[in-house]
């Protein structure tokens, strides 16, 4: 039987996040995989027309080019998206009528979307596939250190990042022993400077410890005790997953629809809050009948799993859509 050509198309540099599942889908023989990390028009029209489906990551400008596209109405055609796009205009312009299945990384953002395209639901079947990282190759770290507390992801207004700061004045003043490891790029220059300031006139700045984009997470984990995330707004986000599969303490700014994803001794809405669980640190293992001997980190790791926040989940479910697009939803 003739092979099925799938197109994953993708702005160039905005390719994180979709790569892993491109690796996973050129393992299986019934698909040939293409990636299409692009900077041109001319690039997504070649892409589409090779293809006999189409994902595309980020609803975005290639998606509203791509939809655009004759010879895409010929095509399976998948749209993901992820977060941002639900808050700016750019999917209103993206042609719903060619798309068979619009995926979202988590409930609340359909919700956002939703906002702005009221009929969304009905111009276009909708499916949530969370997020999902590669469990068997994550391991639980060896060491879980409370006062090592990790901050990934690249700064800028949407992280709410003073927030973390507050929190982090806090806690030094029960321990001066916590630091904050802040794992990401500073993409906005002035949010640099004001950090950098305050943590300075706050007296903290020998505790926050900035390392820039890492190219080795596993190294960065090591020896980190909790995970801190202070975001304003959020899709489903891969660094709480990954830690919380290392048995990092998960400790989330409750943001709109976090409650959703997380249970509630993980979310916190003030800096009073965050502080209480970070030394607290709760261990509800009974939750998931785990043996007390246990190590705590495996209670995380086993939500992890439980809710299926993995790579193996994600791709099946990618599969399964997959499968049915020569079935035309939409068409």
């Amino acid at each position: 039987m003739k092979k099925k050509k799938i197109a994953f198309i993708c702005s160039k540099g905005l390719e994180t996040f979709i790569e892993p599942i491109v690796q996973e889908f050129e393992k299986i023989e019934t698909y040939h995989s293409r990636r299409y990390y692009v900077n041109s028009q001319q690039e997504i029209i070649a892409a589409v027309k090779w293809a006999d489906y189409v994902f595309l990551e980020w609803a975005n400008e290639i998606a509203v080019i791509a939809t655009q596209i004759y010879d895409i109405k010929k095509k399976g055609v998948i749209v993901r998206l992820h977060s941002y796009e639900s808050l700016v205009a750019m999917p209103t312009k993206i042609d719903w009528s060619v798309v068979d299945y619009l995926v979202f990384v988590a409930p609340h953002i359909r919700e956002i979307l939703s906002l702005n395209i009221p009929d969304i639901r009905k111009r276009v079947c909708t499916k949530i596939i969370h997020n999902g990282i590669d469990i068997d190759n994550t391991q639980l770290n060896k060491e879980l250190n409370p006062y090592n507390i990790a901050y990934v992801c690249n700064i800028n207004h949407r992280k709410g990042s003073l927030l973390a700061l507050q929190i982090m004045y806090e806690l030094i003043k029960i321990n001066p022993g916590y630091k904050l490891h802040v794992a990401g790029k500073m993409q906005e220059k002035h949010y640099e400077i004001y950090m950098k300031h305050m943590a300075r006139e706050m007296g903290i700045a020998d505790n926050i410890l900035y390392y820039g984009f890492v190219d080795n997470m596993d190294e960065f984990w090591e020896n980190k005790g909790a995970i801190l995330s202070t975001s304003i707004h959020e899709g489903h986000p891969v660094n709480i997953i990954e830690g919380m599969a290392r048995g990092l303490q998960p400790v989330i700014h409750n943001f709109f629809g976090a409650k959703d994803l997380y249970p509630d001794h993980m979310v916190f809405n003030t800096v009073n809050e965050a502080i209480d669980l970070i030394t607290r640190n709760p261990n509800p293992m009974h939750l998931f009948s785990i043996p007390e001997e246990n190590l705590k980190g495996e209670y995380f790791r086993h939500v992890v799993i439980e809710k299926g926040w993995t790579r193996q989940n994600q791709i099946k479910q990618f599969v399964n859509l997959i499968r049915r697009l020569g079935r035309k939803t939409k068409k």
